[in-house]
C-alpha cells in the first residue's frame, strides 16, 4: 500500500510538472509547445526504462524520488537562467546547444519519475497492471494539482510544489521511520515555499518578449503581474505607450495616455484613460477604421469579438452605439479593468450600455438567438512579420471559415461582419483575413456585398447579408476621403481611385483582393505564402510555411529578425530529425543489456506508443474549441485519457486484447468523423454540459487505450518489461512532434486517422506476439 501511494505521489508530481512547463513555456517564450513538453516526459519515462535494463534491480526508490526532485530544481534553473535567443540560431551556433540542454534538462525528471515507475512495474510482473494503474491515476490527479495551483501561488510556486511531492514520495517509499519523518519535514519546507517563492527563483522572459521589451524603458513601471488559471497578466505604465490599431494620421488629437497588458508576456494591449462620454473620445473614434461601420449603421446592436484590454469597446460606445455586447476572450483581462484600472480606465466597464458575456468569442457567437446590426473582430493581436517559412502553432477558432459564417448568421438583415487586420509586404494576414471571409459567405452577389479598405499599417474588411446601396457607398468614400484611407475594394471602384493617399509602387492589395474574388482557389494555390482559409479542422491562421518555400527558406536562414532565424516551420522538422534519433537509441541500448525483442514486439510497443500521442495531441487541440480555454482543454483531456486508461490498465487482464484494439480503432475513426458535428452541437451549451459531453468522448476513448499496454506487458517476458517501457515512450514522443506537423498540414481528422492506424498495426502485431498469459476467451 506505502509503495502504491508513492508511485501516485510521484505520478502525479511527474504530471503537474509537465502542465507546468507548457504554462512555463507560453510564458517565457513564444508558444507553450504541450506537444514536444508531451513528448519530451514520455520520452524521460523511455530513458528510465533504458537505465532500469542496465540495472533491473538495487536501486533504491528512496535515491531515484530524491533524484527526481533535484532535477526539477536543476531543469527549472536551466530554462530560467540560461537565456535561449531564438532570433539569433541561425547564425549563433550556440543556441543550437543551448535548446538541446533545455530539452535535456526538462527530459531529466521524467527519466527519473519513469525509473522509479518502470521498476515498480518489473517487480510486479505478470501483475504490472496494477502499478501501471497507480501510475495513471496518479498522473491524472496531477493534472488538476497543476491547473489549481498556477493561480494561486504562481508556475514558479507549482515548480516547488512539484519538488515538494518527489520528497513526499520518497518519504513514502522509505520503511525507515527515522528518514520517513526528515523526508517528510523536507517535503513541508518545500510546501512552505511554494506560497513564498524566493525572488532569485521568480521566473525569467525571453528578452525578445514584448514584455521583457517595454519594461527596458527607463520610465516603464509594472504596476500588475498575476497568475491567472489561462494566462499571467502584466500590466507596465510608460509614458511611450501609443496603441491605436489603424487610427488615421488625419487624426487632430492630443494622443491620451494608455497603459500596456500584457497576456503572456504578449501585447501590448492598451488600457486607454478616456471616457467614453467625452469629445476627445469622439473624436478618436471618428478616425478609427471600425467607426465607418457605426456611421453606416448608426444607433448600432453590436457584438464585439477579441476585443483585447477595452480600446474596441471604447470606439464602439463613443460612436454611439446603443448597446455594446462584449466577449470574454479573457476573464482576467476584464478583471484588471473593472479592479484595480478601473478608475484609469474612466469606468469604462460601469457604461449601462456595455453587457460582458460569458463565453469567449466563438462561444458567445452561438449564445442566445439575438441579432446584431454589427459583429466586430477587434484587431488585438500584435504585428508578426510574415517571412519565408512562418507558420505559428497556436490555433485560433475565432478566425476560421465557421467563425465568420455563425458571424453572418447572427446578423440582422442590414447588419455589418467588420475585420480589421495587419498589413504586410508581400500581402500576408489581411490577405488570409479576405479569403477566410469570403469561404465564409455565399457566393450569392458577393462582390456586392463586401468592401475593404486600407491606412498605413493595418487593412479593414466589412461585409454585409445584402448588396451595399449607393447612398452607402458614398458615406463609406467620404469615411476615406476625411482619413485619408485608400480603397482596396468597393462594388463600384473605379482605376483612378487605387493607391491614391498611402502610395504603394503597385496597387498589391487591390490586385491580390480582386484575384481572391475572382478565383480564389487558383490564386490561393498560386501565391507565395499559405493563404488557405482556416478552419475549425485546421485552425492555424498564422500558418503561412508551404513546402514550396523550402529552398527560399533555406537560403535566406538568419537574416530575418524572427524566432529561430527566419527558418519558422522547418525548426519542427528539426525537432522530429532529434526526438527519432532519440528514440532510436532508446529502442536500441536496451538490446545491449540483455533484451532481445521480437519484431512483433518491437512493433506492438513502438505502435501503441505513437499512436496514444497522435490522438492525444490533436484532441487536446480540439476541444480548446468546445471548452473555450487552451488549458483548461489541456487539463480536461490528459486528466480523463490518464484516469480511464488507468482503469482500462487494470481491468485489462479481463479483457480481450485483439477485440478491445479493434473496437479501439473502430472508435478513434468515429470520434474523427462525427468530432466536429459533436462540437458543433455542444458549443451553445453551459460549462458543466460541455464537460460532460467531453467525458463522454474522451472516458470510452482512455479507457480502451489503457488496455495495449498492460495486455502486453503480460505477453513478454519479465526481463523485457524495461525495453518494452522504453520503445513505448520513445515512439510516444516521435508521435507528439508528428502530430503537430499532421495538424498543422493536413488537419485533425487526418492525424487522428494516422493514430487510428498505428493501433490498427498494433492490432496486426499481436498474432505474433508470444503471450505468456492466453487472451480471457471472446464474449
Amino acid at each position: 500500500m506505502r509503495s502504491t501511494f508513492g508511485l501516485i505521489l510521484i505520478s502525479a508530481s511527474a504530471l503537474a510538472f509537465e502542465v507546468t512547463l507548457t504554462r512555463l513555456f507560453a510564458v517565457q517564450q513564444f508558444h507553450n509547445f504541450a506537444f514536444l513538453v508531451i513528448g519530451l516526459a514520455v520520452m524521460g519515462f523511455a530513458a528510465g526504462g533504458v537505465i532500469l535494463s542496465y540495472r533491473p534491480h538495487g536501486t533504491s526508490l528512496i535515491a531515484l524520488c530524491l533524484a527526481y526532485s533535484v532535477t526539477i530544481f536543476l531543469a527549472y534553473s536551466i530554462i530560467n537562467f540560461i537565456t535561449f535567443d531564438s532570433y539569433s540560431i541561425a547564425w549563433d551556433r550556440r543556441q543550437i546547444w543551448i535548446l538541446f540542454l533545455y530539452f535535456l534538462s526538462a527530459a531529466a525528471p521524467f527519466l527519473f519519475a519513469g525509473w522509479v515507475i518502470g521498476a515498480s512495474l518489473t517487480a510486479a510482473g505478470p501483475q504490472a497492471y496494477r502499478p501501471y494503474a497507480a501510475n495513471l491515476a496518479g498522473s491524472a490527479l496531477g493534472v488538476p494539482l497543476a491547473l489549481v495551483a498556477i493561480p494561486l501561488v504562481s508556475v514558479e510556486g507549482t515548480v516547488l510544489l512539484s519538488l515538494a511531492l518527489g520528497v513526499l514520495a520518497a518519504a513514502a517509499f522509505s520503511t525507515s521511520s527515522r528518514i520517513q519523518w526528515i523526508l517528510l519535514g523536507g517535503g513541508l519546507m518545500l510546501g512552505v515555499l511554494t506560497v513564498a517563492v524566493p525572488s532569485q527563483f521568480a521566473l525569467r522572459l525571453s528578452p525578445y518578449k514584448p514584455l521583457s521589451l517595454t519594461e527596458l524603458a527607463p520610465e516603464a513601471r509594472t504596476t500588475i503581474s498575476r497568475w491567472a488559471p489561462a494566462a499571467r497578466i502584466d500590466v507596465v505604465e510608460s509614458g511611450g505607450t501609443h496603441v491605436f490599431p489603424g487610427l488615421s494620421l488625419n487624426a487632430d488629437l492630443e494622443l491620451p495616455q494608455q497603459a500596456a497588458l500584457f497576456v503572456d508576456g504578449d501585447g501590448p494591449l492598451p488600457i486607454t484613460n478616456l471616457s467614453p462620454a467625452s469629445p476627445e473620445a469622439a473624436i478618436l473614434a471618428r478616425h478609427m477604421p471600425a467607426a465607418l461601420a457605426y456611421q453606416l449603421r448608426p444607433g448600432a446592436n453590436s457584438l464585439l469579438l477579441q476585443s483585447g484590454a477595452g480600446l474596441e469597446v471604447l470606439v464602439a460606445l463613443a460612436s454611439g452605439a446603443d448597446r455594446v455586447y462584449v466577449a470574454l476572450d479573457e476573464p482576467a483581462i476584464f478583471d484588471v479593468l473593472g479592479g484595480p484600472y478601473a478608475e484609469f480606465s474612466k469606468g469604462l466597464l460601469q457604461d449601462v450600455r456595455l453587457e460582458l458575456l460569458e463565453r469567449p468569442s466563438r462561444g458567445a457567437l452561438l449564445e442566445g438567438d439575438q441579432r446584431y446590426d454589427i459583429v466586430h473582430y477587434a484587431l488585438s493581436d500584435p504585428f508578426r512579420p510574415v517571412t519565408n517559412g512562418a507558420f505559428s502553432l497556436t490555433e485560433n477558432y475565432a478566425l476560421t471559415v465557421e467563425s465568420l459564417s455563425d458571424a453572418m448568421g447572427r446578423l440582422s438583415e442590414d447588419g455589418l461582419l467588420v475585420l480589421t487586420r495587419w498589413l504586410g509586404t508581400p500581402p500576408s494576414e489581411s490577405a488570409r483575413a479576405w479569403a477566410t471571409l469570403l469561404a465564409a459567405l455565399d457566393s450569392d452577389e458577393v462582390q456586392a456585398r463586401v468592401l475593404a479598405f486600407r491606412g498605413m499599417r493595418t487593412a479593414t474588411m466589412i461585409a454585409s447579408p445584402r448588396p451595399f446601396t449607393s447612398e452607402e457607398l458614398r458615406v463609406a468614400r467620404e469615411f476615406l476621403e476625411l482619413n485619408g484611407y485608400d480603397p482596396i475594394w468597393l462594388p463600384d471602384l473605379k482605376p483612378g481611385e487605387l493607391n491614391q493617399r498611402n502610395r504603394l509602387p503597385e496597387p498589391v492589395y487591390h490586385e491580390l483582393y480582386s484575384a481572391l474574388l475572382q478565383s480564389p482557389q487558383s490564386t490561393i494555390d498560386s501565391y507565395e505564402f499559405n493563404l488557405r482559409p482556416p478552419t475549425d479542422d485546421r485552425p492555424y491562421f498564422y500558418h503561412f510555411f508551404r513546402w514550396a518555400q523550402t529552398p527560399e527558406v533555406l537560403s535566406s536562414l538568419g537574416q530575418t529578425w524572427q524566432p529561430f532565424g527566419g527558418s519558422g516551420y522547418l525548426v519542427l522538422v528539426a525537432l522530429l530529425a532529434m526526438v527519432l534519433l532519440v528514440a532510436a537509441a532508446l529502442m536500441i541500448l536496451p538490446s545491449f543489456a540483455g533484451a532481445s525483442p521480437s519484431a512483433p514486439g518491437i512493433a506492438y510497443f513502438a505502435c501503441i506508443g505513437a499512436g496514444y500521442l497522435l490522438i492525444e495531441i490533436p484532441l487536446i487541440q480540439q476541444f480548446t474549441l468546445l471548452l473555450d480555454r487552451p488549458a483548461l482543454a489541456l487539463a480536461v483531456v490528459l486528466f480523463t485519457l490518464l484516469l480511464t486508461s488507468g482503469i482500462g490498465s487494470w481491468f485489462s487482464i479481463r479483457l480481450p486484447l485483439r477485440s478491445s484494439l479493434a473496437v479501439l480503432v473502430a472508435l478513434v475513426l468515429l470520434i474523427a468523423l462525427v468530432l466536429p458535428s459533436l462540437m458543433r452541437l455542444g458549443l451553445p451549451w453551459p460549462l458543466g454540459a460541455r464537460l460532460v459531453l467531453a467525458a463522454l468522448v474522451l472516458a470510452p476513448l482512455g479507457t480502451l487505450m489503457g488496455i495495449p499496454f498492460a495486455s502486453g506487458l503480460r505477453r513478454i517476458g519479465r526481463s523485457q518489461i524495461p525495453w518494452a517501457w522504453s520503445a513505448n515512450g520513445a515512439l510516444s514522443g516521435v508521435g507528439g512532434v508528428v502530430a503537430a506537423m499532421l495538424t498543422l498540414d493536413l488537419g485533425f481528422r487526418i492525424a487522428l486517422t494516422i493514430g487510428a492506424l498505428a493501433y490498427l498495426g498494433a492490432l496486426l502485431a499481436t498474432r505474433r506476439l508470444a503471450a505468456a498469459r492466453a487472451d480471457p476467451p471472446s464474449t
